[in-house]
């Protein structure tokens, strides 16, 4: 019979294996000088401008050690989860339930409580985990499988686990002393705490052996074992096994705002050119998608997709021709007929997310008047006038601020909604005229987005607008300009937008195939991208406000973006498709 252990090092002459019956036990010295970021500092000194290829000096492992040591691991992701205090494999401290030749049935885990310590309170989105291998001997290669459980915070050991993402590694010797990153798809709720779980299953063979990688440099959180054949018959942790060390793991994330299963965002509009309703990807505007035809016999100018039913829009023409619209099919209904005051046509109108109120704005392009609308009873209550001559467009952000912009001055304003005064903001930057929209869309805070028409340039453009300076700048053009778009109303929540977000700042578009356009108010200083290893794949000096970047030679996956702006970096993620 095959004595069993929890093994820690190389084991060599006459330190024996303890037997199955004995308590998890163990040795942490090592036989050789663990690899430390000091000694790879060093190195990297030592080689200082000699040409060649970093694989020459340094392993996959020491790479990583020195990327998260220069960049930190917070920066390698859009979300790190980690509760190792460092990302070394230390030579020695590797831990599995084994005998000298093979593996048993070892499972590890760890409990990250979400909300409690790290302060996501909405959800996690998991996109990967990574874990630490130590040695490792197959013939042919074998699998580990990683599962991600969400649970009530505090209860693991116990609790309740429910499976939300599984994926399966398949682990051969080139593994030995690597960090291993699994792509995993998993939600975690709002409120949940998560669990990481990796799966050995001893096959019998006598032929597969692992242990997994740690280190002494402490931990956050306890790591734990079960392993029946090392008399761990329940989730232990390894300090109370008599054992210091811990795993090294991360989860690669996104906390996403409202439970992390916001949809990207879609624009719904009207091209009046046409008298299509539209839909389209706010960065890419170019191809947009016809859903319906609108029945309305005026000019269609104002609409808006209510927040309580996102399948749902209303629309007003200059006429004052009221209409539900399902968005799905592109059917219209009519709810009746809603005259504007002051002998005004209807030019924009927007729900307030955080009341459910829908507001209308019109004008006749000497007064501009703000007002609510009854959905149920048809009707418009005044507000009050806006001092605007033509408003021709309403934007409310997720914290109730309204937004509008003026045909006849060129400027932005900022709407007060209790009382419909507008304050102006700054110059927009074109030459605003006739029948445009707007939007705000959620996840791009500080800005929000105009269907517009540039009557310099005669075409018409989606532009983005800075609501601290009111200078837009220009995404792309509606069927190459030729296309009036009036209206438009947004739903889902951008993507590339970060919550370390650089003012006046944009990118797009995203997802790309290869071209991503940066353009920023200030001075770009320097661009970098980075795989979700936290390996740098690119990176360029600028010094300009716009560039062009070609990243057609990156792989399909994600990629984390850094900005660089007169000293101040954002974070952005990048999609390649």
């Amino acid at each position: 019979m095959k004595k069993i252990t929890l093994l820690l090092a190389f084991f060599i002459g006459s330190i024996g294996l303890m037997n199955a019956q004995s308590s998890f036990t163990g040795i942490n010295t090592s036989t050789q000088n663990p690899v430390t970021i000091e000694s790879l500092i060093t190195r990297l000194q030592n080689i200082g401008n000699v040409a060649g290829d970093i694989n020459d000096y340094f392993t996959p492992q020491e790479q990583r050690m020195l990327n998260v040591h220069y960049n930190g691991i917070q920066n390698i992701a859009p979300v790190v989860i980690t509760q190792s205090n460092t990302q070394t494999i230390e030579t020695g401290a590797e831990i599995a339930c084994a005998s000298g030749t093979s593996f048993r049935n070892n499972n590890a885990y760890r409990a990250f409580d979400l909300p409690g310590d790290y302060g996501i309170m909405n959800g996690l989105e998991v996109s990967a985990v990574e874990f630490a291998m130590g040695p490792i001997s197959t013939p042919s290669g074998f699998p580990i499988t990683a599962n991600i459980y969400s649970t009530t915070p505090g209860s693991f050991p116990g609790g309740t686990l429910t499976l939300q993402g599984t994926a399966v590694y398949t682990a051969t010797n080139a593994d030995y002393e690597t960090m291993i990153n699994l792509p995993l798809s998993a939600m975690i709720p709002a409120g949940e705490a998560m669990v990481m779980e990796l799966v050995l299953v001893d096959d019998g063979t006598d032929t597969n052996f692992m242990r997994f990688g740690c280190n002494n440099d402490g931990e956050t959180g306890p790591s734990y074992i079960m392993a029946p054949d090392c008399g761990a018959n329940t989730p232990t942790p390894l300090f109370d096994l008599g054992l210091s060390q811990g795993y090294v793991w991360n989860v690669l994330g996104d906390d996403e705002p409202g439970g992390g299963g916001a949809d990207p965002a879609v624009v719904f509009g009207i091209d009046n050119t046409t008298a299509n309703l539209i839909t389209f990807d706010p960065a890419d505007p170019a191809a947009f998608t016809t859903v319906g035809v609108s029945p309305a016999a005026g000019f269609e100018n104002a609409g808006a997709i209510d927040p309580n039913d996102l399948g749902t829009a209303y629309v007003l023409d200059n006429g004052g021709a009221f209409y539900s619209v399902d968005l799905a099919s592109g059917v219209y209904t009519s709810l009746g007929n809603i005259a504007a005051p002051n002998g005004e046509t209807w030019a924009g109108a927007e729900f307030d997310p955080t009341s459910g109120t829908l507001y209308a704005i019109s004008t006749n392009v000497a007064t501009s008047t703000l007002s609510t609308i009854d959905i149920g009873a048809a009707t418009a209550t005044t507000v009050g006038l806006t001092g605007m001559a033509g408003g021709i467009s309403l934007m409310i952000d997720e914290n109730g601020d309204g937004y509008s912009h003026d045909i006849v001055d060129d400027n932005f304003y900022y709407v007060d909604l209790a009382t419909g005064t507008a304050s102006i903001v700054g110059p927009l930057g074109f030459d605003a005229n006739f029948g445009q929209g707007g939007t705000y869309i959620k996840g791009d805070a500080g800005f929000v987005y105009l269907s517009a028409f540039d009557n310099g340039a005669f075409q018409s453009q989606w532009r983005r607008v800075d609501i601290l300076t009111g200078a837009s700048s220009v995404i792309d053009l509606f069927n190459g300009g030729s296309d009036q778009v009036a209206w438009t109303s947004a739903k889902g929540e951008i993507l590339g937008v970060s919550e370390n977000a650089l003012e006046g700042f944009a990118y797009y578009p995203n997802p790309t195939n290869g071209a991503l356009s940066l353009k920023s108010v200030n001075n770009i200083d320097s661009v970098a991208i980075f795989n979700l290893l936290g390996q740098s794949v690119l990176s360029s000096k600028i010094g300009a406000t716009t560039t062009d970047l070609d990243i057609s030679g990156l792989t399909t996956g994600t990629y984390i973006m850094k900005v660089t702006v007169e000293g101040q970096t954002g974070t952005y993620k990048v999609l390649k498709n």
